[in-house]
């Protein structure tokens, strides 16, 4: 029993810190993809570049009210 809950606490400690690593990487990827853009990259190529498809850079510049202007 003492083995099962300390594998289901490690499991937790892990699963925390993947999630802290992920949003760590998403605030990262947006930060370029935002100064991508604001430098006049064309978001066909941002998405090609990050391996992402060209409606989910353009909602990620939309939820973060990006424009060329900066």
């Amino acid at each position: 029993m003492a083995s099962e809950e300390n594998d289901l606490e490690t499991a937790a400690v892990a699963l925390r810190e993947a999630q802290a690593a992920v949003h760590l990487a998403r605030r990262k990827l947006t930060a370029v993809v935002v100064s991508a853009y604001r430098a006049g990259e064309p978001v066909a190529r941002i998405a090609e570049r990050a391996d992402m498809n060209v409606m989910d850079v353009r909602n990620l510049l939309a939820a973060t009210d990006t424009s060329r202007r900066g």
